[in-house]
């Protein structure tokens, strides 16, 4: 799957899931990392499992596997890798704390919601 339709799967999952301030990162030619990356948080880590469990489930269903998922468990910073795309979801106070946006301003970024 392309990685830019990859990441509007991931997205219209995310807003599904009333996942909070979705910021896509744009890296696509760049060369690291990934093509893009999803950040986003919940309100509890029920919440940032919920939107975990429904991006794996729908992807799933395209027969898309993560590389794989990081921190579920403990859902405070959940990473999820579809290679060419890096889902970021955090519990909103630890985003606060990491504010991963801040590492990568220097690439385009777009606030979805």
């Amino acid at each position: 799957m392309q990685s830019k339709k990859l990441l509007e799967n991931l997205i219209e999952l995310a807003e599904e899931t009333k996942a909070v301030d979705l910021v896509q990162v744009d890296f696509e030619g760049k060369g690291i990392l990934a093509d893009y990356m999803l950040i986003c948080h919940g309100t509890s880590s029920t919440h940032v499992r919920g939107i975990v469990d429904k991006i794996e489930l729908g992807i799933k269903k395209q027969k898309i596997l993560p590389l794989g998922i990081e921190g579920y468990t403990e859902a405070s910073w959940v990473l999820m890798d579809y290679n060419d795309v890096i889902v970021h979801v955090f519990l909103e106070e630890t985003r606060n704390i990491y504010q991963l946006e801040e590492l990568f301003e220097q690439y385009p970024s777009k606030h979805l919601s």
